[in-house]
């Protein structure tokens, strides 16, 4: 989908359609198509978004689930869902199960590195951040073994381990983008997305 071209800061809504993924995701994209309207929507099984609470979690353990899809989409696509929320249900047979703002989002990340090279290069990716995104309680540990130097990579011992973990605060459109980035570096592990719901 086309995102969106605003100077001001996009609202952004989680939506959880009971019925299946794909199902919802042909109807998303349909609906957008025939509105003729640009839209951000994100997929909470696709771009890394965590979408179960505990009660959710629980339901899952003791087998009463039913099949859900967790959506963010930006303010335009919310506000046409809930302009036809009645005929989405009565015509699609897709239920609305919740309809909730989000006011920021959270995203927690670890890396570990082998050379001084490695980590100047995975710190670039993790501190070049957009406007509006900050990192809170980054934390950094190195360590030397000069009896290691020359060890190849596989090695359990090596000359140079630094890591480091850090949260990522921000709007949810921009930490989607970050975390897709992260994740063309193998040596960055990023966690799923946390919503803050308003």
């Amino acid at each position: 989908m086309a995102k969106q071209t605003s100077a001001a800061k996009p609202a952004f809504y989680e939506v959880v359609f009971r019925g299946k993924p794909k199902v919802v995701r042909a109807f998303l994209h349909g609906l957008v198509l025939g509105a003729g309207a640009d839209a951000t929507i994100f997929f909470s099984y696709t771009d890394g978004i965590a979408h179960e609470g505990k009660l959710e979690q629980l339901a899952g353990k003791v087998g009463l689930r039913t099949s859900d899809c967790h959506v963010v989409m930006d303010a335009g696509v919310s506000a046409l869902i809930k302009d036809l929320a009645k005929r989405i249900v009565a015509e699609t047979g897709l239920e609305i199960a919740a309809h909730r703002r989000i006011r920021s989002a959270k995203l927690a990340f670890s890396y570990t590195a082998y050379t001084p090279g490695h980590e100047a290069e995975l710190l670039q990716a993790v501190e070049s951040l957009p406007p509006g995104v900050r990192m809170q309680g980054f934390t950094r540990d190195e360590k030397a073994d000069p009896g290691a130097r020359g060890v190849e990579a596989y090695a359990p011992s090596h000359d140079f381990e630094a890591s480091g973990e850090g949260l990522l605060l921000g709007p949810v459109d921009e930490l989607v983008a970050i975390r897709q980035r992260m994740a063309r570096y193998p040596l960055i592990a990023a966690k799923d997305i946390e919503l803050v719901l308003a």
